[in-house]
């Protein structure tokens, strides 16, 4: 099956890429996931994720080392153009999701292929279960919205995850808010079904509602201060 182009197992590579750069979730010199685990995870066969080990081996992105695992290669971040909003503040970067991200989900609701809403229903759970144990979800929460960005199968969609990424991140202390915990998991509920019912307009709205619950925090919060 081929994305704009791209076979299945480029489309991996590009999603393991946007883990190290985007996600920092492996840092250079480290160990990848097993091959059985990271299959799981993408919900891919493990034939197309060793194609997309050799694809990002050929980039330079990682380093097989038979016997060991599979390693990201020290210089993986050298050419990556990873940019942070230092002096950008939570409530200006969520105001730019809002310009995104429903678009993104209305696209991904009618691009992504079956196993990336697989991908997406099993981030939610993460997040629903982290919310549940009352504990950080941000890293969960972060995969969840990028898992929905990578499947618009959009190029240029790769630079705006960092806004996305540093706005989850930002929003550290708004996680903290009841509302925003069992919000988060009605919303995310809801654009899950949406998506997966190729519903674009439905997933789209409830996107939509999801960002401004988050923004109506953030500008409460700054209220509180």
């Amino acid at each position: 099956m081929k994305y704009d182009g791209k076979s299945l197992a480029e489309c991996i590579a590009d999603d393991i890429t946007s883990m190290i750069v985007v996600e920092k979730r492996f840092a250079p010199g480290s160990r990848l996931l097993n091959e059985t685990d990271f299959s799981k995870e993408l919900f891919i066969s493990r034939s197309t994720f060793r194609e997309a080990i050799k694809i990002l081996s050929e980039r330079g992105i990682v380093e097989v080392r038979h016997g060991s695992g599979t390693f990201v290669a020290k210089d993986a971040l050298s050419g990556a153009d990873r940019k942070t909003y230092s002096d950008i503040n939570a409530l200006e970067l969520n105001e730019i999701r809002l310009m995104i991200e429903p678009e993104a989900a209305y696209l991904a609701a009618m691009r992504a292929s079956d196993n990336e809403l697989r991908r997406i229903a099993f981030y939610s759970t993460q997040v629903e279960e982290k919310v549940l144990a009352g504990v950080d979800r941000r890293t969960e929460e972060i995969r969840f919205h990028l898992s929905i960005a990578r499947a618009v199968h959009n190029s240029f969609m790769d630079r705006l995850m960092p806004t996305i990424y540093d706005a989850i991140d930002k929003a550290e202390n708004v996680f903290n808010y009841e509302e925003v915990r069992q919000g988060t998991i009605l919303d995310h509920r809801m654009i899950v079904q949406y998506l997966n019912e190729r519903n674009a307009d439905s997933a789209r709205t409830a996107m939509r509602l999801h960002m401004l619950r988050g923004i109506q925090i953030l500008k409460n919060a700054q209220k509180d201060k």
